[in-house]
């Protein structure tokens, strides 16, 4: 039952175009906007004081009111706690003294200054019989009680029901409070400890259904025949390569075949290291599923990528059947209609591949290159016309163990950290970011040399961050031949970022100013150089990604991170550390799970409760609870409502 708002006495049509504007249409709206911070009057005895600390206590007046207007309005006056007597600061209030008299009994609130036995003063009231928890609304010209008399009268007449939303055996499992008396409490707090519980309700309640819709996100295994791949030939197409793999490649080339002869599709994360070969696994992978009969779908992010695969790809394989497909390529309908009738093995492409004017004939493997850079619909379409579901995702970012256990749900993840024997070592250095000669050097000294660089900053306009694309290029641009110098960023379209990054790639003494948005992928042999700026701004995680765009090829890398001398002892670690997957678990330490939102948040940017840096461990403690209610979702129709509404109370 949800009631008009114009039923509770005192709401007016000038509230109700207020509450309107919040959001507030009837009475649930009311009594489910909980209050968006409280305000803490819980009494403090005066011999327990703390200096510098903020403390309610309760006293009479004690000394005439005393005002000085300097620059600033200061009133000053004495209050009599029991037997001591504590000096009160007021300041910019001199209508206090009209307000107050002598041996007025008042509460009030402030910083304690031990030393000088004297309170500043935020709060003064004769009202002593202030709650002692208040609820701050925080909407214009209706005030906190005024909010709170009206949910009173709500709850008091029954104008309202509250429904609960969580199971009840999971709420009997975590021992929360029902969510009708946590709504209540939260508005009506007795104490601080009623409210923790109340509020630690609702966290869990967010995280319930924050890993529900992620869960419910990802792809279910279906049930299909077991792949009866060729791997006689699949092992001849091996032995035509000119390196042996690594043992981390061979063991992920056999998780996927071993997901082949499954009675289940593939749904399997592929994650390593830079330069460990992730994408070499994929393609003998997609031989297997192309021995059997079927095509595969590989997706980039970017038109730049996907490019790449698709000639690394005919690099080794360049014998079979394949194809780029791109949203900016001019014979779009040709390969689309080669698709259809099974005249391509393989396609690599970027989103065009979702789209329902790409039909493919018998599309068995799909392989997701850093799916997070994806929507879920984007996946989801792609994966639905495999008729075998088999689903390889690929990420360069390792993440944690304890982070992929609680969001990957039923997704197997193949781990590969060894590098090719011959690759060489990337020479990593620390600059303070006002060292621009050494920069300036270093790059002169990769064009001398014939070899091409890169410059990433931390944002396109200076805003709060240091370096920007504009600051770093008036800065270096005067000192380089300007045929030699590039830009990039998330702001150009992307025709003009696809020209730009192949007259770079064509150039042997380019230098490329960009953003982060060169950060995966980008295969350029002939780079030996990379400066990031302001290397304070990255994760670790992300700084191992940006030193891995170098060294790529037989010219050994040179990493130079640019940062102020704040950030020194975080990065030393990272010259010390060529580990990404332990530079992961620092990433986890220092900064917590918001560092990787960007892969695992699924559509959630912003929780009222729940804090990704401080809340792993209550996650991971629910994840089990959260896999048993996705696999049995049909007989809780009620949570599939909930969960694709928007994460509000």
């Amino acid at each position: 039952m949800i009631r008009d708002l114009s039923l509770i006495p005192g709401v007016g049509p000038k509230n109700l175009k207020t509450f309107k504007r919040h959001g507030i249409s009837n009475t649930y709206d009311l009594v489910t906007n909980l209050p968006k911070k409280y305000e803490n009057f819980s009494l403090v005895d005066v011999e327990n004081l703390k200096h510098l600390e903020e403390a309610t206590i309760i006293g009479l007046i004690s000394a005439p009111f005393y005002t000085v207007k300097k620059r600033v309005v200061l009133t000053t006056t004495t209050l009599l706690v029991q037997d001591k007597v504590v000096k009160l600061l007021i300041f910019g209030r001199d209508y206090i003294s009209k307000e107050f008299s002598l041996n007025d009994k008042v509460i009030v609130k402030g910083k304690y200054n031990m030393f000088k036995n004297e309170i500043n003063v935020t709060y003064i009231s004769k009202k002593i019989d202030t709650p002692n928890i208040q609820p701050k609304y925080q909407i214009e010209h209706i005030s906190d009680r005024t909010i709170q008399k009206m949910i009173e009268y709500v709850f008091s007449n029954n104008l309202v029901d509250v429904f609960e939303t969580l199971p009840t055996k999971f709420i009997e499992h975590e021992k929360l409070m029902h969510r009708k008396t946590a709504i209540l409490t939260m508005h009506f707090p007795k104490n601080e400890t009623d409210l923790e519980i109340a509020q630690y309700r609702f966290k869990v309640e967010e995280a319930f259904f924050h890993l529900m819709k992620y869960h419910l996100s990802m792809p279910p295994k279906l049930k299909r025949t077991p792949l009866s791949y060729d791997i006689g030939w699949v092992k001849e197409q091996i032995s035509l390569l000119p390196y042996q793999m690594t043992l981390d490649q061979q063991e992920a080339v056999n998780d996927c075949f071993r997901d082949f002869k499954s009675d289940y599709s593939m749904y399997r994360l592929i994650q390593g290291d830079v330069g460990t070969g992730k994408t070499f696994v994929t393609f003998i992978a997609a031989l297997g599923a192309i021995s059997a009969g079927y095509q595969v779908a590989f997706l980039a992010p970017t038109e730049i990528l996907a490019r790449q695969h698709y000639e690394n790809f005919n690099k080794h394989f360049g014998h079979l059947p394949s194809a780029l497909l791109t949203s900016s390529l001019k014979d779009k309908k040709e390969t689309m209609n080669r698709l259809n009738s099974n005249d391509v093995n393989i396609v690599f492409g970027t989103h065009i591949l979702s789209s329902e004017s790409v039909i493919f004939d018998k599309l068995g493997l799909v392989v997701i290159d850093e799916q997070h850079k994806f929507g879920v619909e984007t996946r989801e379409s792609l994966i639905k016309k495999s008729v075998t579901g088999d689903t390889i995702y690929l990420s360069a970012t390792p993440i944690p163990r304890s982070l992929s256990l609680t969001y990957f749900g039923s997704l197997e993840v193949s781990n590969i950290k060894q590098k090719p024997v011959n690759t060489p070592p990337i020479e990593s250095y620390l600059l303070d970011d006002k060292d621009i000669s050494k920069i300036i050097a270093a790059l002169k000294v990769a064009g001398q040399n014939n070899e091409q660089s890169f410059i990433v900053v931390p944002a396109i306009s200076k805003g709060n961050k240091s370096h920007s694309i504009h600051s770093v290029f008036s800065i270096l641009e005067p000192h380089f031949n300007p045929d030699n110098f590039y830009v990039i960023h998330g702001q150009l379209k992307y025709e003009e970022i696809e020209l730009i990054m192949d007259r770079f790639m064509q150039n042997p003494k380019g230098i490329l100013l960009s953003t982060t948005i060169i950060e995966v992928g980008i295969d350029v042999k002939n780079a030996s150089t990379i400066i990031i700026m302001g290397a304070d701004n990255f994760g670790l995680s992300q700084l191992h990604q940006l030193r891995g765009r170098v060294g790529r090829g037989s010219i050994p890398g040179k990493c130079y991170f640019v940062s102020s001398k704040k950030d020194v002892e975080r990065l030393n670690f990272l010259l010390q550390t060529t580990d990404g997957f332990l530079l992961s678990q620092y990433d986890l330490k220092l900064r917590g799970p918001g560092v990787f939102s960007s892969i695992i948040q699924s559509g959630y940017t912003k929780f009222e409760y729940l804090d990704l840096n401080t809340d792993l461990k209550l996650l991971q403690g629910i994840v089990k609870d959260v896999k048993y209610y996705v696999e049995h979702i049909e007989k809780y129709p009620y949570l599939k409502k909930r969960i694709f509404k928007s994460n509000v109370i």
